[in-house]
């Protein structure tokens, strides 16, 4: 696979273009503005422990859209290689999928604080959507620079690319979930719980996109 560099900024691309620009500058404003913060998510996420990230800051919410905005583009840009249809123009499609990305987090963060609060495990379920969220950051720095390879570079095979990308996500994904279910047991949770919320806000959710997009044009 040899990768040609090519400027495309057509008239259906110029946006992309200036939201990945957009996209840099808050990456060099996180790098400057707290110069820990990246390498502490990379040294927090491959350690036996959980994350530092307690808050809500600036830094967490420009990674956070960072990580929405490059997995959306490639998530479209898969869709659209398969031959996927839609009636929505490019910019639609990105805010439809940004916008149902966003909504699954934010159900997911609302479903672990209820099962928290039912199962007195308050604390557990903070901690482990901090993971979540840390993890979301620590995958923008890498979907971010494929993002910039998979729109820019010429003479790609987009299959593989794909494939290579999906096998690295299902690794990293594979290695959070791992950790979280040892670290959580050892906390003192029910395997039970942890069972129950893997295939209901882990599993569940990535079997229906799979058969949803094998063949469904929206």
């Amino acid at each position: 696979m040899s990768i040609v560099p090519t400027l495309r900024v057509s008239s259906h691309e110029v946006w992309v273009t200036l939201l990945l620009a957009f996209c840099l500058l808050l990456f060099a404003w996180v790098r400057i503005s707290n110069p820990k913060k990246l390498p502490s998510l990379v040294t927090g996420f491959f350690t036996g422990g959980t994350t530092e990230e307690k808050t809500i800051t600036l830094d967490s919410i420009a990674l956070f859209f960072i990580f929405i905005c490059s997995t959306s583009l490639l998530g479209l840009r898969a869709f659209h290689f398969h031959g996927l249809q839609s009636r929505f123009n490019h910019i639609e499609e990105f805010l439809l999928f940004s916008l149902a990305l966003l909504v699954y987090y934010l159900l997911k963060t609302i479903a672990l604080l209820i099962c928290g609060a039912v199962f007195q495990v308050q604390v557990e379920a903070r901690d482990y959507i901090n993971e979540i969220y840390a993890t979301s950051h620590l995958a923008a720095l890498g979907l971010f620079p494929a993002l910039i390879v998979a729109s820019y570079a010429g003479n790609i095979n987009e299959a593989l690319f794909e494939k290579i990308i999906l096998a690295l996500v299902a690794l990293f994904m594979a290695y959070r979930t791992i950790k979280m279910f040892i670290l959580m047991m050892n906390r003192g949770l029910s395997v039970m719980y942890l069972f129950l919320y893997l295939c209901a806000l882990e599993i569940i959710p990535l079997v229906l996109l799979y058969e949803c997009s094998k063949g469904f044009n929206f």
